[in-house]
């Protein structure tokens, strides 16, 4: 379903129909700056590199052709945009070679992929849980309190927190059995890159 809401998307947006754009850019801006982030140490640097890239789709739409699909196409010009990026400005030479040296031989991007198509489904599951378990979800993943600061700050029990916890992880297991070998590995990484995000949305 995905690939066709992208293909209709891509042609609408070689048409020249911004909202077509802003619907491409709003799905994938969020992971293709964490793609770009393996390639590129720096966050902004990263973001800086997708926001450039999505400039020159919209600059070059109407000679645009894509033939392979469009998240394989977005994925691959991040990468192409990081290692140029690598190249002009020689982020430290030992650095720049290893990246160099890694792309080479090709970055997993498919793992890449069926991590980005994780974390949308996770958020979404987030999402749809009652209220006060979904809050003390988010303070646990995200926030990293331990479930003693969570009672204190919405004046519950531990007991309370432990039980609404269990039963948020069980339903996530629950709705994300397809994801079972990477489920845990992705709550570890979409923790981590919400406490990121906290850290520069004051910029």
């Amino acid at each position: 379903m995905d690939l066709t809401e992208d293909r209709e998307l891509y042609l609408k947006l070689k048409d020249g129909d911004e909202q077509a754009f802003k619907a491409l850019f709003l799905k994938y801006y969020s992971a293709m700056c964490h793609f770009a982030n393996q390639f590129l140490p720096d966050r902004e640097v990263a973001e800086e590199i997708v926001q450039d890239m999505f400039v020159k789709i919209w600059e070059k739409r109407s000679v645009l052709n894509i033939e392979t699909s469009v998240k394989h196409y977005l994925f691959r010009s991040v990468r192409n945009h990081c290692l140029n990026q690598i190249q002009h400005e020689k982020i430290k030479k030992q650095y720049a070679s290893k990246v160099l040296e890694t792309a080479q031989h090709e970055i997993n991007t498919e793992q890449y992929f069926l991590e980005v198509d994780l974390i949308q489904r996770i958020e979404k599951c987030i999402d749809s849980l009652p209220p006060k378990r979904k809050e003390i979800f988010r303070l646990s993943r995200e926030q990293g309190l331990k479930y003693k600061e969570i009672a204190d700050k919405l004046d519950i029990s531990v007991k309370t927190v432990e039980a609404q916890m269990g039963l948020a992880l069980k339903y996530l297991r629950e709705e994300l059995k397809d994801f079972s070998n990477h489920l845990m590995t992705l709550l570890f990484v979409l923790k981590k890159n919400n406490r990121s995000n906290r850290g520069t949305s004051s910029h």
